[in-house]
């Protein structure tokens, strides 16, 4: 019997061994056929097909395991990460690329544009700051619900506003940095309204290159080269300008001098003359004082020598003089009688009054 009850126990074991791999089997193949696995870096948008539910539901779901009933439900994966939208002449070397962009200017000339757009998807709808926008529901009903026709949609979007801001710029003006990026700013807040109610979410719009065709370029250099004339003559004539009020200046400043110069010189001799007058006056006035001392004196010398006496005084005087006589030839007088020279002098009438020493032969 111990026998028969292990030949049982050995028989029991691979039979359950059996049954767990087919229950595991039968497991697997449910959750494949009743399941989806919503990828990391995305989130999924369950679809009920029929029923009270129809339709597309608002609650995302995270990454991971979710149920599925084939026929009735359908799981839709939105990617969370940046996405890139390219406008790229090269299109071998960027693949997925939509092409440059021919913007026309306001002067007529066309510009190649390579443009990306960074942009997400929402995962839920729902307010952003004070404005709205839809989520994966909203995105697959209006767009679709794969990558590629998201890609052309958003292209088809970017294109329409980036060719109508940016063709308000001049040929010219796109050399300006800020003029340019003026005008992209604006197209990226347009894509942002038109395309945030289908739960897209523009990050940014980057300008990564802007050309001209030659003969464009050509046209763009002659009109650069005419500024350029047109602004050296300005500054010629301005430089001009002032050159001739520097010359006024200078001019007005010599003639100044000049008179200033003549003017001091003016004030110089009519000092000069002023001061000539000053002393003439007061040599004048020196001299009648002069004249008028000795016309006093000369008055008073006439008043003694009208005074009784007086012709004695004279005699006195000629006395001196004669006594200072060396030599010399007087006719009809001998020098040394003073009585004759006084009566020669004074008249003899005289002579009685005179009390003058004689005369002693040159003693």
């Amino acid at each position: 019997m111990a026998a028969s009850r292990i030949s049982e126990r050995g028989g029991f074991l691979p039979s359950l061994g059996v049954f767990l791999i087919i229950c595991v089997a039968a497991l697997v193949v449910v959750a494949f056929v009743f399941g989806t696995v919503v990828s990391v870096g995305t989130v999924g948008v369950r679809k009920i097909a029929f029923g009270p539910r129809q339709g597309l539901l608002e609650k995302a779901l995270a990454p991971g395991y979710h149920w599925t009933i084939p026929g009735y439900s359908t799981i839709y994966e939105v990617p969370q990460t940046v996405q890139v939208l390219n406008f790229d002449r090269d299109v071998k070397a960027n693949p997925g690329s939509f092409g440059s962009l021919d913007v026309p200017t306001v002067d007529g000339t066309t510009v190649d544009i390579d443009v990306s757009v960074l942009y997400r998807l929402y995962p839920t709808a729902g307010m952003e700051g004070s404005k709205p926008h839809g989520g994966p529901a909203e995105l697959i009903n209006s767009v679709g619900a794969t990558q590629t026709q998201w890609s052309k949609y958003l292209a088809q979007v970017a294109d329409n506003q980036l060719k109508r801001s940016l063709s308000a710029l001049s040929t010219v003006e796109f050399y300006d940095p800020k003029a340019r990026e003026d005008r992209v700013l604006v197209a990226e807040q347009a894509l942002q309204e038109v395309l945030a109610p289908v739960g897209i979410k523009v990050e940014s719009v980057l300008l990564r290159r802007y050309t001209y065709r030659e003969e464009i370029d050509q046209a763009i250099f002659k009109k650069n080269l005419q500024e350029l004339e047109s602004a050296y003559n300005r500054v010629a004539g301005d430089f001009a300008e002032a050159q001739r009020d520097v010359n006024k200046v200078e001019a007005d400043g010599s003639v100044a001098i000049q008179n200033l110069d003549k003017q001091g010189q003016s004030e110089v001799e009519k000092i000069r003359s002023e001061g000539d007058l000053y002393r003439r006056q007061k040599v004048a006035e020196g001299d009648l004082l002069l004249a008028e001392a000795r016309g006093g004196v000369d008055k008073q010398r006439n008043e003694v020598l009208s005074a009784a006496g007086s012709d004695v005084y004279v005699a006195l005087q000629l006395a001196k003089v004669i006594a200072t006589l060396k030599g010399g030839v007087v006719a009809n007088v001998d020098p040394y009688d003073l009585d004759s020279w006084v009566k020669k002098l004074i008249g003899a009438d005289v002579k009685g009054r005179l009390d003058l020493p004689e005369a002693s032969n040159g003693k």
